[in-house]
């Protein structure tokens, strides 16, 4: 088939011959990195894709250890003064090395039909959603940014400058993963012309004032990166990780035809894996990071603190464990002061397996969409053609279960032989319920430590918001009973229709 892209000058020509995708789902631990290894052979040539630099040195380790001969081009990892992008694009379309490593972010950076001829292996779910907001001086904006932009489309998204595309493109290769070039790049221009030369991403430029009174430019970038582009070009296609079938990525690959070989064992374990939750969740309504930083009064604290609900039920969970050896995962607005026996660990953990001598894991975890990003990534999932619900399953998946699956991984629960058995502490009911089905095999799911939500009172800003919406499904109503439709009610208030929809379903 043939499309046309607004950030390339030409057609590009794809091949959707083959609409499979291979998923090695496996948990952490059961070997499915040493599959792909194992199946590398001399007449085909791969590109291998890790979500961190950490996890491909391990991968690099292993390939040395059989002798196949590879090309690592990510940051460390290469002499050569050009970008990593550029580097990358150049070993794919000279189709001359053996095995390439990158990472995610190069992938999502290089242009899709330079797959064509490779076998792509991608390591654990990329991260497809981008969304971000930038704040900047005006004069700064003009400076920087504006000479990119050449004019905004109708629905007020920014459009390249085509007396600077080929500058743009240059920007956008040298910029995006590169710290070998001496040139300083800004980050706000490196998102904008990443959205302006991306099919699937927009920006938008709102020009205000700051607090002093000060001319301000509020820059947004949205969209998603399409892995099925790669996905149409490549020879094959393996996504590698712990139920990966869940991701977005593989949703959205399904929505665009592909189907999914899956292929799922469970480890068999002789020692048992405890799995603990610290609150009772009600379905649907999930653990959030209002409610950890909820006080006793009801309250709720801008930052963790001794008296916190969050705090109060990690306390629980390290008198439960004693003196044991164990790791710990939050966020980093979580800052609770650790005993010498509990070793935090980064929050991305995939490929760190240095704590395999520790029988205890504790995660304070949520997977909640902030009230910024509900609205955008809705939009997201209507462009990606993702049903609303499936989106927001598969996003949860990302921030939430399978993270809750790797670091319950970290600790010995991933060696097969260990014989001792484990614990694993989780946030929530709903987690510890995920984590157990993940898992199979033997384990236990213990309500000792659980207890319920605190009561919360309502922030001045949800009651802002709730008075906001208010207003608003009365003029929806109003428009409504006027005898306007959905689309028209949605242009006329610069809303979306599913929103109208709602508005006036809720009344």
């Amino acid at each position: 088939m043939e499309r046309i892209f607004a950030s390339h000058s030409l057609a590009i020509k794809e091949n959707t011959a083959n609409k499979r995708i291979k998923v090695l789902a496996s948990n952490p631990g059961v070997g499915k990195t040493q599959q792909f290894i194992e199946g590398i052979t001399a007449d085909k040539r791969y590109v291998y894709a890790a979500p961190t630099r950490v996890l491909a040195l391990e991968v690099m380790k292993r390939l040395d250890e059989v002798g196949h001969a590879y090309k690592p081009i990510f940051t460390g990892q290469t002499n050569d003064v050009k970008s990593v992008i550029h580097q990358a694009s150049e070993a794919m379309a000279a189709l001359e090395d053996h095995v390439l490593i990158i990472t995610h972010k190069c992938l999502a950076s290089v242009k899709p039909e330079l797959l064509r001829g490779w076998e792509l292996c991608i390591d654990e779910a990329p991260d497809m959603v981008d969304i971000n907001t930038v704040t900047m001086p005006a004069s700064e904006y003009d400076l920087v940014i504006a000479p990119f932009v050449g004019d905004c489309d109708v629905n007020g998204h920014l459009l390249i400058n085509d007396v600077r595309m080929a500058e743009a493109w240059e920007i956008h290769a040298q910029g995006m993963e590169d710290a070998k070039n001496n040139r300083t790049r800004n980050k706000t221009l490196l998102l904008v012309l990443d959205a302006m030369l991306t099919p699937t991403k927009n920006a938008r430029a709102v020009t205000g004032k700051d607090s002093k009174g000060k001319n301000v430019v509020r820059v947004s970038v949205e969209g998603f990166t399409d892995f099925t582009r790669a996905f149409n070009y490549a020879n094959s296609v393996t996504l590698m990780g712990a139920n990966v079938e869940k991701s977005l990525v593989a949703t959205h690959a399904m929505k665009r035809g592909f189907t999914l070989d899956i292929e799922k064992e469970h480890q068999p374990r002789a020692g048992l894996p405890f799995i603990l939750p610290l609150v009772r969740d009600a379905e649907g309504a999930y653990v959030s990071k209002r409610m950890l930083l909820t006080m006793p009064d009801g309250s709720v604290a801008n930052e963790w603190n001794s008296e916190c609900f969050g705090q109060k039920a990690l306390e629980r969970a390290l008198a439960y464990i004693g003196d044991k050896k164990a790791i710990f995962a939050s966020f980093d607005w979580c800052r609770p002061d650790l005993p010498e026996n509990v070793e935090r660990i980064p929050y991305d953990s995939r490929g760190l397996n240095k704590w395999r001598d520790v029988n205890v894991s504790i995660h304070i975890i949520h997977g909640n969409l902030s009230p910024d990003e509900y609205g955008p990534i809705m939009r997201i999932f209507e462009q990606m053609g993702v049903p609303h619900e499936e989106g927001k399953e598969a996003h949860r998946w990302a921030r939430e279960e399978d993270l809750v699956v790797q670091h319950a991984h970290r600790t010995s629960l991933r060696d097969k032989d260990n014989s001792v058995d484990t614990i694993h502490i989780v946030t929530s009911l709903t987690q510890a319920r995920r984590l157990r089905d993940a898992l199979g095999g033997n384990r236990v799911l213990d309500l000792e430590l659980m207890v319920d939500p605190p009561e919360t009172k309502p922030t001045e800003g949800q009651k802002k918001r709730e008075t906001e919406r208010s207003d608003l499904a009365m003029q929806v109503k109003a428009l409504k009973a006027k005898g306007m439709g959905q689309v028209m009610i949605a242009k006329f208030l610069g809303i979306s229709q599913p929103k109208v929809s709602r508005l006036l379903k809720d009344g």
